[in-house]
């Protein structure tokens, strides 16, 4: 406790600065702004993917509906392309396809669309930054189907390599464990699977387990990301612990 309580006399002691306000952007709104959380989840995913040459197919998943893995999915994105210069495309399997209302490009895009020229889907994906880029693509509703069998889905494992060479980043908004059973098995199509977890909500045994089948279908998770956490303590306190 004695740390904790020279924080807070030192945060006392330290004058408060202002906050710098956002700069305006038109190409992305709050919900997406680019924060620190996504800036060290790029690095975490730049060092675990080290050395892959293409670009990088990541795939993000949570255990149950409702964690935020779509706002997640979006907002590295946005980080991807304002903060680092990446182009993005995002393959939106969510039920909601909310990825795809937001970063549509112009005139549309289809799974075929990819197929036909991924360029042309890259030339007409929204510019975020000076030399970032987003496109998001819907994939069929993931959510209403039985199991794995999808054209779609088909397709974009025939012309992943092609996808990888276009794009810096590929990210699958993937349906959640408990809303498809076999959502684990779209795993080994990504390079790597990133799992969203609400804080205080989401059981660690459930976490694990859902871990455990990304991993028996022979996906490589890549980390668990915490979403929604509550600081109980000022963020700047943090520093001194």
């Amino acid at each position: 406790m004695t740390k904790i309580y020279e924080a807070l006399r030192r945060h006392q002691q330290t004058p408060m600065l202002e906050t710098a306000p956002r700069p305006p952007s038109q190409m992305i709104n709050d919900l997406l702004f680019a924060n620190r959380d996504m800036q060290t989840l790029y690095r975490s995913v730049e060092g675990l993917i080290a050395g892959k040459q293409d670009g990088a197919i990541i795939m993000v998943s949570s255990a149950h509906p409702g964690e935020g893995k779509t706002t997640v999915c979006g907002s590295f994105a946005a980080t991807l392309a304002q903060n680092f210069g990446k182009s993005v495309l995002i393959l939106d399997g969510d039920r909601n396809h909310a990825l795809s209302r937001r970063f549509e490009p112009q005139g549309g895009a289809t799974a075929l669309s990819l197929g036909k020229s991924a360029e042309a889907v890259l030339h007409a994906a929204m510019r975020v930054g000076q030399r970032g880029s987003i496109v998001a693509v819907p994939i069929a509703s993931l959510v209403g189907l039985a199991n794995a069998d999808s054209p779609e889905l088909d397709l974009v494992e025939s012309i992943k390599g092609k996808l990888a060479a276009t794009f810096n980043y590929i990210l699958i908004d993937a349906p959640s464990v408990a809303d498809v059973s076999w959502s684990p098995s779209i795993g080994p199509l990504a390079d790597g699977v990133i799992l969203v977890v609400e804080a205080e909500r989401t059981r660690w045994p459930v976490a694990k387990n859902a871990i455990r089948e990304f991993e028996n279908s022979g996906a490589k998770v890549l980390g668990v990301f915490l979403n929604k956490r509550h600081l109980y303590i000022p963020p700047r306190i943090y520093r001194y612990l």
